[in-house]
Order: structure tokens, then C-alpha cells, then sequence
């Protein structure tokens, strides 16, 4: 898991240096945790390397990352973006 890293704390240039693989985009934001309790430590993820493979919720002992199920809804062309049902069917009056 080369997203996520346990680190000190420490201002995002900073950061961006210990990280376990090179953060090669500064545009990408990093997402960091709360401190740890145990540690003082935080985990920061890449979302640029990130796979949403969840290992970082599971792996984390105060439940700072937390994966929740959504659906990835990908445009085509001509093609909604939703998934049509009752509640979001256009009406036309």
C-alpha cells in the first residue's frame, strides 16, 4: 500500500518528502488524518496512487479512514449520469 504512509505531522512540503512513494503531483491534494492517539503519528494518503482498495480503513486503529460503498457513475455520450428511478425521472407536464 504505497498511498498511505504513517508519519509525524508536519507541514505539507514536509510531508510530501517522507511520503512511501514520491508525491510527483503538487496540484493532488493529501489527505491526513487526525493524530493518532498511540502514536502522535498521522497517516496521509496520496489519492493519486490510491486504488480505493480499502486496506487503509482496515488497517487503521481508530478508524480515522472510513471506506464507504458508493456507485461510480461514468458519463457517455448521449447517456445520463444518474440512475434513473421514480424519484429522479424527468416529468414533463
Amino acid at each position: 500500500v504505497y498511498c498511505l504512509t504513517m508519519t509525524e505531522n508536519e507541514p505539507e512540503e514536509e510531508l510530501r518528502l517522507h511520503l512511501t512513494a514520491p508525491a510527483e503531483n503538487p496540484d493532488q491534494d493529501l489527505y491526513v488524518s487526525e493524530n493518532l492517539p498511540q502514536t502522535a503519528r498521522v497517516m496521509v494518503k496520496d489519492e493519486d496512487l490510491c486504488v480505493h482498495c480499502g486496506l487503509c480503513a482496515e488497517r487503521c486503529p481508530t478508524a480515522a479512514w472510513d471506506m464507504q460503498k458508493f456507485d461510480l457513475l461514468i458519463p457517455y455520450a448521449g447517456k445520463p449520469t444518474w440512475i434513473e428511478t421514480p424519484e429522479t425521472a424527468l416529468t414533463t407536464s
